[in-house]
């Protein structure tokens, strides 16, 4: 695939990816999400993580983060079947125009949301370093001004790669995950040189931040928000590579950083006998340990990086709002829209008293959207329709459509999906207890799913096996290399 022209296949909605754009092997798809995961934000969380002790850090780093990813890699799977970019597959379950229009707005939104987090992390992290380094202003120059230089310079880069698509994305996935294999593997054997092992294994915190169910909560929430799962797996060679490079890559990648980030500030709180949530900064914690120079390229590889795959994921979803018969959707535009908009809002941090109010409050906004939402997605595909979609359907955009529902929208998945979001931001505050022993996570995935299915009953469906035989005569077309 050639990088610049990568854009030419990315007519969200209107046809599926080819065999032959399928260009993606494992080692492709494993970088690509080892770079997303190895980030400053799953540094941070790790931070937060710490505070909460060595034991529960480790049971969510290595029990419940695999797990939380398994149904995420689902969608995946979907995904690389059909040849179909994330925002399509919300269509069975809300419709053609529904799918469309809330998939397609949410995500452009939430991915342009954690392009802001990691521009600004990476944006101040990189003004706090310079500073550290002795680096000095000037006259005239404030702390402020090169903050808005760093957000200009990162989100820049990350626009124009965005913009050439999932070919340079995949050529930059392949270097930044290289290079922060290096730069990471120096900060790991700095953190463990300054402190004996066992003590930081023996650390104990009295005070967290979160409580373990909390951080559970972020945990469903960091992974499900990876939106661009689709956009990506459905350039997969195979379906080992799509499910098991996805689910490989986020999780070594975020788990790796996420121990990084929680012995370093474990270090500090070693070293100066206090700790707090701040100190999961990456910037204040590397500055503190005296690692700039490496905090420095770290933080910018992985922001740029990172950022880059949003952005495209955010375009992606953008130009299935410009999806309509007779209309061709214009790539280079939408691209330019998010770009733009992810410069302005990586300002948006500011107004909040820390950032780590603006990243809870961020965390709390989206888990509300998309916990219920990949919840109906998964319980329409895997209960309903049995693990079969009618794949030509599933790409026409007009009232022919299986999933055209009434008058392009399903009744019943908008109903659940009103439901579910409706169950994540009262729930909690009506019932504080119960949610302080189960957390909201769990719950609202089940209620959701479980109204979907009851809805489905009470309307009188029932199941959507008539799919299946089409849907596995659409499969074995593609599979034979043949266009659907």
């Amino acid at each position: 695939m050639r990088f610049w022209s990568s854009w030419r296949m990315d007519h969200t909605g209107i046809r599926p990816v080819s065999p032959s754009e399928r260009t993606y092997g494992f080692f492709d798809l494993f970088w690509n999400w080892f770079g997303d995961g190895a980030n400053a934000s799953s540094w941070y969380f790790g931070g937060l993580l710490a505070l909460s002790g060595i034991p529960f850090l480790f049971w969510n780093t290595f029990f419940w983060t695999p797990l939380i990813i398994l149904p995420w890699a689902t969608l995946a799977y979907i995904a690389y079947r059909y040849g179909a970019a994330t925002v399509a597959l919300a269509r069975p379950a809300l419709g053609v125009r529904g799918g469309d229009l809330f998939l397609g707005v949410a995500e452009t939104v939430v991915q342009v949301g954690w392009t802001t987090v990691t521009t600004y992390i990476g944006s101040a992290s990189i003004v706090q370093i310079w500073k550290g380094s002795g680096f000095s202003a000037g006259a005239g120059h404030t702390d402020t001004f090169f903050l808005v230089l760093a957000i200009l310079l990162i989100g820049v880069l990350q626009g124009v790669v965005a913009t050439l698509g999932p070919g340079a994305i995949k050529i930059l996935k392949w270097i930044s995950s290289l290079l922060l294999l290096g730069f990471g593997g120096v900060e790991t054997y700095e953190v463990l040189s300054r402190w004996n092992l066992s003590q930081i294994l023996s650390y104990r915190h009295s005070a967290p931040a979160f409580s373990p169910v909390q951080l559970v909560d972020i945990s469903f929430i960091n992974i499900w928000t990876w939106l661009q799962v689709g956009d990506f797996a459905r350039f997969s060679r195979t379906r080992t590579v799509a499910v098991w490079g996805s689910w490989l890559g986020i999780w070594f990648g975020q788990a790796w950083f996420v121990l990084v980030g929680a012995a370093g500030v474990i270090g500090l709180g070693l070293a100066s006998g206090h700790l707090s949530a701040d100190d999961s900064d990456p910037s204040r914690m590397m500055a503190r340990l005296g690692l700039s120079g490496v905090a420095l390229s770290v933080i910018f590889l992985s922001s740029v990086s990172v950022s880059a795959s949003n952005l495209y994921g955010a375009g992606t979803a953008l130009l299935a709002l410009q999806n309509r018969q007779g209309k061709s959707p214009n790539p280079t535009r939408s691209l330019a829209v998010v770009s733009t908009v992810q410069i302005l809002t990586a300002f948006i941090p500011l107004m909040f008293t820390s950032f780590i109010q603006y990243f809870i409050a961020f965390l709390t906004t989206i888990g509300g959207i998309f916990i219920p939402l990949w919840s109906l997605v998964l319980a329409d595909y895997l209960f309903y329709r049995k693990r079969n979609l009618d794949a030509r359907s599933l790409f026409d955009p007009s009232f022919h459509s299986r999933y055209w529902g009434k008058g392009g929208f399903n009744p019943a998945g908008f109903f659940a999906l009103g439901l579910g979001i409706a169950f994540y931001y009262t729930v909690p505050h009506l019932f504080p207890q119960a949610v302080h022993m189960t957390g909201v996570a769990l719950p609202t995935i089940l209620w959701t799913g479980g109204t979907y299915l009851l809805t489905l009953r009470w309307v009188g469906e029932g199941t959507a096996c008539a799919l299946e035989k089409d849907a596995n005569e659409e499969w074995k077309l593609q599979k034979r290399g043949e266009d659907v």
